[in-house]
């Protein structure tokens, strides 16, 4: 079972707002007038960025008066881009101390301190009552969780009647051993990902219907085909998402990418409604 601690430590990284800042900076932007599209190409940390950040906002629904749950936050990205666009509330919980403290301090440089807060907390243990927000989310997170019954039933909990839990995950497409280092693990110690087959066992029986299942990996394929030609053309370029995943952000993109090509492993969308 995969530790939360050895998770928060996976992720965890020193003075991450200051390495952002000087990444901006150094891109030759504006740190208060700054917008989602530019810090996209460091806190949409999953598979698609932006695009990827659609597929799940575009399923919740919300409106100005939403109130929306970010279950694994990170440093906000999602959240924001969904505040900024659709002018809901958003709440982001993470466990990771730094992502937090760093993506407040972003939310704040956008003004948009009054629409999104992030709150370090565990999505075992979700800090809400119940029924407390209209629609939920999470992106790339339930790689990290082994007991996606709790997780389920947490989502579940804090979401009102007839509101939507949307998940984008990367998510086994067959029961294989998968090889690592990969952006959510260095090591299969620190990994939960699974089967499409146990998400759609445990949504259910928490209390979930599913309404829709979507399979991303042409998407993924040319995702990644298009950033590996890009760092070739450019190189690496002063914010990206190797400020979040370290040293060995190459072998990690490539060992994701070789198993999403070999149908082992796909990003997955699933929309379930309470």
């Amino acid at each position: 079972m995969v530790n939360e601690i050895n998770v928060a430590k996976h992720y965890e990284k020193l003075d991450l707002y200051e390495v952002i800042k000087k990444g901006l900076l150094e891109s030759g932007l504006i740190l208060d007038s700054l917008s989602s599209q530019d810090l996209s190409m460091v806190d949409e940390f999953h598979i698609g960025g932006t695009s990827g950040t659609k597929f799940v906002t575009e399923k919740l629904g919300s409106t100005e008066t939403s109130k929306i749950l970010d279950i694994g936050c990170g440093i906000g990205g999602p959240a924001r881009f969904l505040a900024e666009n659709s002018n809901c509330s958003v709440t982001g919980i993470d466990l990771t101390a730094s992502y937090i403290e760093t993506g407040n301090k972003l939310t704040k440089l956008m003004g948009l301190e009054d629409k999104v807060q992030l709150v370090s907390a565990s999505a075992l243990e979700i800090p809400f009552g119940k029924n407390t927000f209209d629609s939920s989310y999470m992106i790339h997170v339930g790689m990290n969780i082994s007991e996606k019954s709790k997780l389920m039933s947490e989502a579940f909990r804090v979401t009102k009647p007839g509101g939507n839990f949307v998940i984008y995950d990367v998510m086994k497409l067959e029961d294989i051993l998968v090889d690592y280092p990969l952006p959510w693990a260095d090591r299969r110690e620190e990994s939960a990902v699974d089967l499409i087959s146990v998400y759609e066992t445990e949504l259910l029986n928490s209390g979930f219907q599913i309404i829709e299942k979507d399979v991303k990996t042409d998407f993924a394929i040319k995702f990644f085909e298009n950033m590996i030609e890009n760092i070739k053309k450019s190189g690496p370029l002063p914010l990206g998402l190797h400020l979040l995943m370290g040293e060995n952000t190459h072998e990690k993109i490539s060992n994701v990418f070789r198993q999403i090509k070999g149908k082992k492993l796909s990003p997955v969308v699933i929309v379930a409604k309470k």
